[in-house]
């Protein structure tokens, strides 16, 4: 079936707030998303807002029935037993998948879903709740953090360094971050120049390891 060009096949395997919260977002998108979950209420459900069908994917033979290899990407997200969530997953991966992504519920559970190929592993709880806690701290106005110890900030300026430009603060070469882009209020985002000033209540995307900028926020 022709897809709209920038459009992605996605396989959701589990519907739970997780997976339903997923494949609700790729509809949204308009990708090209198939949400299965094994329970016929759930799916009875969610019939009417996404493309959803009833299957175990823990069975070779419902994987072959819904043909799980056409799709490019496919999302583990079944959180009630672990045992179904590798088995699906090792099953998605031995249909040809690759670009496979599935939710853990423990460090034991992404270790094993590492080991047998999944590229991407979420803890959605333990992520969710590391970034609300920097949220909480009060330092931060959005977190994200993009690999081990780097991360991706929103912060207002810094009153130590309002009305100076990049170059003139020397972020870089004193704190080791980067400045991606500044969003003043009332202005469109730009990116992070040499010559961009940063005022007071300018928004300041950064980025770093956190260490880096902890030390940048503390100066």
């Amino acid at each position: 079936m022709a897809r709209k060009k920038g459009t992605k096949s996605v396989l959701v395997v589990g519907l739970g707030r997780f997976g339903s919260s997923v494949a609700a977002t790729l509809n949204e998108m308009e990708q090209d998303v198939l949400a299965v979950d094994k329970d016929p209420e759930i799916v009875a459900r969610w019939s009417s807002q996404i493309p959803v069908v009833q299957a175990d994917m823990t069975d070779v033979m419902a994987i072959e029935r819904i043909d799980a290899s056409q799709f490019d990407t496919a999302v583990v997200a079944i959180g009630d037993s672990i045992e179904a969530s590798v088995i699906a997953a090792g099953n998605l991966l031995d249909a040809g998948i690759t670009d496979l992504w599935a939710k853990s519920v423990s460090i034991q559970h992404a270790r094993i879903l590492r080991r047998i190929g999944a590229r991407h592993v979420i803890n959605a709880e333990s992520d969710a709740g590391k970034r609300i806690g920097h949220l909480v701290s009060g330092n931060y106005l959005d977190y994200i953090e993009i690999e081990g110890m780097h991360t991706v900030v929103k912060v207002h300026t810094p009153q130590h360094l309002a009305g100076k430009t990049i170059a003139e603060a020397e972020i870089h070469d004193k704190y080791g971050i980067v400045v991606v882009g500044v969003k003043s209020p009332g202005r469109e985002f730009q990116y992070g120049e040499n010559d961009t000033v940063m005022r007071r209540n300018d928004e300041l995307i950064i980025a770093g390891r956190q260490s880096q900028i902890d030390k940048f926020l503390a100066s």
